[in-house]
């Protein structure tokens, strides 16, 4: 089976994916950006000061630095994969310039999840809709969130951009998301099939 990068904003339904490639074929390897984030974070004695200064948190996790780490990591989980499956990476830090650069295409399907033409106030309104408790938003006041909404709004917007560019494919799932993630899914089990 081919190996599957799931990248884009935050409540696009990234998550949401991986989880449902993973419920389809268990024996995709699952990795989680931000499971990497927090390790070398707590691996360097960090992990009060990020939890109390999320900007900081959000301009290390953005960072070129942390993003060549990520895929390199990733691709060396490829390299030793042999199961019959592959490897899953699902991040919401990744640009679409790097990916291409560092990601071997012909061996993983890549695929950026966005929020299409919604506004700041929109992507808030969604944000507080799909928040979990494991999400970085979760408890958050409206007020909180709306400082962030710019950032949001300025990263689609970069997505929407340069993922074309790169041979990238950007997926509105900002209305009928469930079907949408269907859809995406039934695509990619075509897909790794095919190439199985």
């Amino acid at each position: 089976m081919k190996n599957i990068l799931i990248m884009g904003i935050g409540r696009a339904g990234k998550t949401t994916l991986s989880k449902m490639i993973k419920d389809k074929y268990n024996g995709y390897n699952l990795i989680h950006s931000d499971s990497l984030k927090w390790a070398l974070i707590r691996a360097e004695g960090k992990e009060d000061y990020y939890r109390a200064n999320i900007d900081k948190q959000k301009e290390f996790e953005h960072s070129e630095h942390f993003q060549r780490i990520l895929l390199e990591f990733y691709n060396s989980q490829v390299r030793k994969d042999n199961s019959k499956y592959g490897t899953i990476l699902e991040s919401g830090q990744l640009h679409p310039k790097i990916v291409k650069e560092m990601i071997d295409f012909d061996n993983t399907l890549v695929i950026c999840l966005g929020l299409g033409n919604l506004t700041r106030d929109e992507m808030v309104n969604l944000c507080i809709k799909y928040d979990k408790e494991n999400d970085w938003t979760y408890g958050l006041s409206r007020e909180y969130l709306e400082k962030h909404a710019d950032d949001w709004y300025n990263c689609n917007e970069m997505l929407k951009t340069e993922c074309p560019k790169y041979g990238i494919e950007y997926i509105d799932t900002s209305k009928d998301r469930e079907k949408i993630l269907i859809n995406i899914l039934n695509k990619i089990i075509v897909h790794t099939e095919y190439k199985n």
